[in-house]
């Protein structure tokens, strides 16, 4: 389980607060839908969960991260990215092997597993995400749906119990959203904990996320089901959120 107790957090040199007592559990086995208005701390919130705030990230930070009772600050990056691994909005700017089994192979060996837990490891990956066939290509050559998966694969190989994803739908096609929706949906069903930041809530009401979170200037303000934040139809205006179209279609009916 991930406990965020009471968090505030400014980055270095900024004179906002890009959280403010953010308080919240998230368990394994629930994919968690992160939504709100661009500056409202949604990826900010995804870099506390694996420590890179604040190992990396630097800034003043109030409060506590507690992976299975681990606290974030007393462990390294390394050691927390077999809890929590966190896929980049733009991970493809970050390959550099020759091959996607390469690429793939990195992150295991990089936290010490041994050859033959690597090959289990990253065979795995890239069957979750259906690009054991593509193993020898280059990274460059794949598709934009397809760097998407294998940024995925990357993390996936190292099996953490979480798995934290930033804006997956950005410039993504309609079929390789619907194959990231199923890969997210099969890490649900094997018991890890899916946490997803989106401006594309059409796409993550049809994922069927079991909770949706609501950020505004670095704060929750709302957290429900999804019908239960859908819904809502002027808050999430209000916040320059478009609601899922059936959404929409029954508030219309409503005042008809």
């Amino acid at each position: 389980m991930i406990e965020v107790k009471t968090v505030t957090f400014r980055y270095e040199g900024s004179g906002i607060n890009a959280l403010r007592d953010i308080s919240l559990g998230l368990e394994r086995g629930k994919i968690y839908g992160i939504v709100g208005p661009n500056g409202s701390g949604k990826s900010t919130l995804l870099r506390l969960l694996n420590g890179l705030i604040p190992h990396f990230y630097r800034g003043e930070m109030k409060g506590r991260v507690l992976v299975d009772g681990i606290d974030t600050r007393e462990a390294s990056v390394a050691q927390l990215s077999r809890k929590v691994g966190l896929v980049f909005q733009n991970p493809e700017h970050m390959f550099f092997s020759e091959t996607v089994y390469e690429e793939v192979s990195f992150g295991p060996r990089s936290i010490g597993m041994d050859p033959e837990e690597v090959k289990e490891s990253v065979r795995w990956a890239l069957e979750e995400v259906g690009l054991w066939e593509l193993r020898e290509r280059s990274p460059w050559s794949l598709s934009g749906g397809e760097m998407k998966r294998l940024s995925i694969a990357c993390i996936l190989s190292m099996k953490p119990d979480f798995l934290a994803v930033d804006e997956p739908t950005i410039g993504q096609d309609s079929l390789s959203k619907e194959s990231l929706s199923q890969i997210f949906k099969r890490m649900r069903e094997e018991g890890r904990g899916v946490v997803i930041v989106t401006h594309d809530l059409e796409w993550l009401d049809e994922l069927g996320p079991d909770e949706v979170l609501v950020l505004r200037y670095g704060v929750v303000i709302g957290r429900g089901s999804p019908e239960e934040i859908f819904s809502d139809i002027r808050n999430l205006a209000t916040n320059g959120l478009i609601p899922p179209y059936k959404y929409i279609v029954d508030s219309l009916l409503e005042v008809s």
